[in-house]
């Protein structure tokens, strides 16, 4: 019975300092939410951003292709030009 008693009441202590552990961790655990939250919240932002970054580099990229496409064109129909130029004089 001395040895129940004993057992009960060391249980109880321990049950009641861990209580009281878990509510102290609360704050803490909070902060710790908060600046992730705070860092995700930023990686979100920079996401976008790069995002945002990605999109206009493509419409670049697109752009500087078709106009090397083009100055392929102009410069293959001068070359055509040319050559009937001194194929004319030739005859």
């Amino acid at each position: 019975m001395l040895k129940q008693k004993s057992f009960i009441k060391n249980t109880l202590i321990i049950g009641f300092a861990l209580g009281l552990t878990a509510c102290a961790n609360t704050d803490g655990l909070e902060a710790n939410i908060a600046s992730l939250s705070n860092k995700v919240d930023n990686l979100s932002s920079e996401v976008t951003a790069l995002t945002e970054q990605q999109q206009a580099s493509n419409k670049e990229i697109k752009a500087a292709t078709a106009a090397a496409e083009q100055a392929a064109t102009d410069a293959q129909k001068a070359n055509e030009r040319i050559d009937n130029v001194v194929a004319s004089y030739k005859k």
